[in-house]
C-alpha cells in the first residue's frame, strides 16, 4: 500500500468514529484500533511474503502504523468539527 493510501483509510475510519463517538475521550480511545489494525496487518504481510522480507524490514511495524493513524486523527477532528456547527 503507498502511504496516500494509508492516510485514506485512516482519514476514511477517523471519520468515521468521530461521527459515531461523541465523547472526544471514548474517539480517541477507538483510534486506537488504527495502528493496532496495521500492526497486524503488517504481521500477517511478512509472515505470508517471507520472499520479500529484507533487513529493512522490520521498520514497518514502526512506519507502518504511522501514515493511517495521522490520517485517523486528521478525519476524526473534521468529524467532530462538523458535528460542533450541527
Amino acid at each position: 500500500m503507498t502511504i496516500e493510501a494509508l492516510l485514506v483509510y485512516g482519514f476514511i475510519v477517523g471519520f468515521a468514529v468521530g461521527f459515531a463517538v461523541a465523547d472526544r475521550k471514548l474517539g480517541c480511545v477507538v483510534l486506537l484500533a488504527v495502528p493496532v489494525a496495521m500492526i497486524a496487518y503488517v504481521s500477517w504481510w511478512q509472515g505470508q511474503n517471507p520472499d520479500k522480507i529484507r533487513s529493512t524490514s522490520g521498520l514497518d511495524f514502526v512506519f507502518g502504523p504511522l501514515w493511517p493513524s495521522l490520517g485517523a486523527i486528521g478525519g476524526i477532528f473534521l468529524a467532530w468539527a462538523f458535528r460542533k456547527q450541527r
